[in-house]
């Protein structure tokens, strides 16, 4: 295959429930999707991404927020933003860029019906996102220009704080 320019981990799974009410199945599937996936995809793209080349985890803007029933979800997606951060430091010295990159409320299948009205007016905007609007933050983070960002979280909410 060659040398590898970018890699996007990109996965989400979310049970929304109290936390008094998840069991193990329900930890392990979440973190075991969301942060060991990444985790073991950042690893092997931390093998064989080329000096220079570019390295993006998605998280969610939800880890800046506080919502009921979300603790696996927005535990699973924290762990994410870490693994970013220590990452850009062990890969710095090969010129690798490591960053989070957070979509806010999005329009794909982990938003529920019921909740996109609020979502959309919690946007200065008054929408959620497309999926584009968050696709145009990952290609500027995969590109030159976006060379002197690393460890960081980019949030593509619409404003959504």
């Amino acid at each position: 295959m060659g040398a590898i320019d970018i890699v996007v981990a990109n996965v989400g799974v979310a049970i929304i429930k109290p936390s008094i009410e998840v069991s193990e199945a329900d930890f392990d599937l979440v973190f075991g999707t969301n942060a060991k996936g990444t985790f073991f995809t950042l690893q092997e793209a931390a093998r064989r991404v080329r000096d220079g080349g570019r390295i993006i985890a998605v998280s969610t803007g939800g880890t800046k927020m506080f919502f009921t029933q979300t603790a696996l979800y927005l535990g699973s997606k924290g762990a994410v933003e870490q693994f970013v951060r220590v990452l850009s430091r062990e890969l710095g010295a090969r010129g690798i860029t490591v960053n989070a990159l957070s979509p806010g409320f999005t329009d794909t299948d982990l938003l529920p019906e019921r909740d996109r009205a609020v979502a959309a007016g919690m946007s200065p905007f008054g929408r959620i996102g497309a999926t584009r609007d968050v696709a145009d933050v990952a290609v500027f983070l995969a590109s030159d220009e976006a060379r002197w960002l690393t460890g960081e979280n980019i949030q593509a909410g619409g404003g959504v704080a």
